[in-house]
């Protein structure tokens, strides 16, 4: 076998591993906050920037399971409380047939 044919054959296999081990890469500290924040911001909410996230209260996060979207409790810089949700994320390629992802949701809470 030429050196060639096995250098494409090295390469090849080098980029069948790498692909899913590129797939699994956890998204920067920090980003959720910040994506929450601006969904915050984009539904005409003041919070400059989201400190920190906790899980959705129970009955909050079961309806919103129920309507495809995942929540989470925002807390902002300047004390306000947030219930946002995003849609939930769909394994593999997008289906033909599927239902279009649910719109992300922002509530005040008390």
């Amino acid at each position: 076998m030429s050196v060639v044919v096995r250098l494409m054959i090295a390469i090849m296999a080098g980029l069948a591993w790498a692909v899913p081990a590129w797939a699994d890469i956890p998204p920067p500290p920090g980003s959720r906050e910040r994506a929450a924040a601006a969904l915050i911001s984009d539904q005409g909410h003041v919070c400059g920037r989201v400190t920190r996230l906790d899980a959705a209260p129970k009955a909050d996060a079961e309806a919103l399971a129920s309507r495809g979207l995942e929540g989470s409790t925002a807390y902002c810089d300047n004390g306000k409380r947030f219930l946002v949700a995003f849609p939930v994320r769909r394994p593999g390629p997008p289906q033909p047939n599927a239902p279009p992802p649910a719109l992300p949701l922002v509530k005040p809470l008390p």
